[in-house]
């Protein structure tokens, strides 16, 4: 039955009482399409360039018939003419029109090491203009890369492990004018494999091909103010005047202090956080389609999030290959704190066993995490996981860690609850959130002022679709080119790769 006021409309099952929101399926399939193209349209394929022709992005190789050959660049590169609105285009190496080809290693290397842009633009000595137009070609190239090498089907899930940890981070654009001083705020959401690290899809609460005129103007021709967001045709997006009603609605029930702090992005527009969690969802399934193996789904604590997974991986979960756990711990822990609590839960896993602290740590790694698993499940005996465990033996990434076993079922082994209630961890995606902000230098902690509380970075992005770039090219840096500790990179180690990727292979 559905209930609730415009806007919020739910639905509520009718065996356990618990309710969800109502979602657009019309802006869920508009963005699952955006994020798909991202990932699976090659940039660099030859075809025609010019805007508005029937042939735009239509590649030579996939439509010859809109091409024909129209001789040889200076260069001796194969140029082709489009039938339809005659422009010409060449294809031939990557980086043939650079004047500066040799700085493209270093800038990239930079870009991906904690270097600002006016270091970069300084230490490589070239202009800000020249250093914008390498960051595009950088994230064609990447992308360009991962179409042709990113194959999911190819991978044993079995022998790599299946479990995958979601979680999000915020990310922050300077306030593009002096009459608002207030940051644009931008939800980062990624999926990790647990095991090897590699991050399985990244999305960004930004979309910047479409303009908030254009946003604006298809919410006023559809005349749907009176209509339902889960109801509307166009509710993909944020328009500025719903994000200033639902700012003034923030505020009269006190869950903000200020609207003035809020404010849209200058440049492209801004997701819905709630429909991009589906459309991300959705991916992820598409990449695991091709494996049978038993999937453990953990995240973070997040209503949309734990909606869009139990919607999506439903077919999945009925069948009993896949557990969804949602986790949450304590985040605000100084090292100390965290150490204390580590102790705490050593000194108890040695009084329930009879072990002494130098006997356990004297322990394997095998063999400790099968008497952890033996002692938590002796605690959860009789026990339903699904309203929340408090886990009795935490890590110092993760204190005091809860698990909300969605798929608990009476009818599993205690055991095989005891291992999934260990496994279930943000830790893989949580580290890569880590680097991300320790070595992209835009996506660090902002500083606030101690006066007036506003927040800024002279070294943060100005133009929001920078920062979706910068994104994919980090992904990219991490996932194919970085080895770890074992030297090996997240690719090698979930087998899409069999050595590390070097500048040359892509650029």
């Amino acid at each position: 039955m559905v209930s609730g006021a415009q806007h919020e409309e739910f639905f509520g099952c009718p065996h356990c009482t618990a309710t969800a929101r109502l979602k657009n399926n019309r802006a869920i399939a508009e963005e699952h399409r955006r994020l798909k193209g991202l990932q699976e349209r090659d940039p660099t394929e030859p075809a025609c360039r010019t805007e508005g022709c029937f042939a735009h992005d239509l590649s030579l190789e996939n439509h010859p018939e809109f091409y024909w050959k129209f001789g040889k660049t200076a260069g001796g590169d194969p140029r082709w003419r489009c039938r339809l609105c005659l422009k010409t285009f060449s294809a031939g190496k990557p980086a043939r029109r650079h004047r500066r080809s040799d700085k493209n290693r270093l800038i990239f290397q930079m870009l991906c090491n904690d270097m600002s842009l006016s270091k970069i633009s300084k230490i490589a000595d070239i202009s800000y203009r020249d250093l914008y137009g390498k960051i595009d070609f950088f994230y064609d190239q990447v992308r360009a890369f991962t179409v042709r090498r990113q194959d999911f089907s190819q991978v044993d899930f079995r022998a790599a492990g299946s479990r995958f940890a979601t979680d999000s981070q915020t990310l922050t654009i300077n306030w593009p004018t002096k009459r608002k001083r207030a940051p644009v705020m931008v939800q980062h959401l990624c999926s990790a494999h647990a095991r090897s690290g590699y991050i399985m899809e990244a999305s960004l609460q930004l979309d910047p091909a479409m303009t908030m005129e254009e946003a604006e103007i298809r919410a006023v021709a559809t005349d749907e103010e009176d209509v339902s967001v889960a109801f509307r045709e166009h509710a993909r997006v944020w328009t500025k005047t719903e994000f200033e009603a639902h700012l003034e609605k923030l505020l009269a029930q006190k869950k903000i202090d200020e609207a003035e702090l809020y404010q849209l992005p200058h440049d492209g527009v801004l997701v819905r956080y709630d429909i991009l969690q589906f459309a991300h969802a959705m991916r992820l399934r598409e990449h695991l389609a091709s494996t049978d193996a038993p999937l453990v789904l953990a995240m973070d604590d997040d209503k949309g999030l734990r909606q869009a997974f139990c919607s999506v991986f439903a077919p999945e979960v009925k069948a009993g290959r896949a557990d969804i756990a949602i986790v949450s711990f304590d985040k605000g822990m100084t090292n100390d704190m965290r150490n204390q609590v580590v102790a705490d839960g050593q000194n108890a896993l040695a009084a329930a066993t009879g072990l002494g602290l130098t006997q356990l740590r004297a322990l394997s790694d095998q063999d400790f995490a099968d008497l952890v698993d033996e002692e938590v499940a002796a605690r959860i005996a009789g026990l339903d996981l699904r309203p929340g465990f408090q886990y009795p033996y935490p890590r110092k990434s993760e204190p005091n860690r809860r698990i909300w076993l969605l798929t608990d079922s009476p009818d599993h082994d205690y055991r095989r609850k005891a291992r999934l209630l260990r496994l279930a961890t943000l830790r893989s995606v949580d580290s890569y959130f880590h680097k991300f902000r320790s070595n992209v230098r835009f996506a660090a902690r902002p500083a606030v002022s101690g006066t007036v509380r506003q927040v800024w970075d002279r070294q943060y992005l100005y133009k929001p679709a920078m920062m979706a770039k910068l994104v994919e090219i980090y992904r990219f840096y991490h996932n194919w080119c970085e080895p770890g500790a074992d030297k090996k990179t997240p690719a090698m180690r979930l087998g899409l790769a069999r050595g590390r990727i070097y500048e040359r292979d892509f650029l």
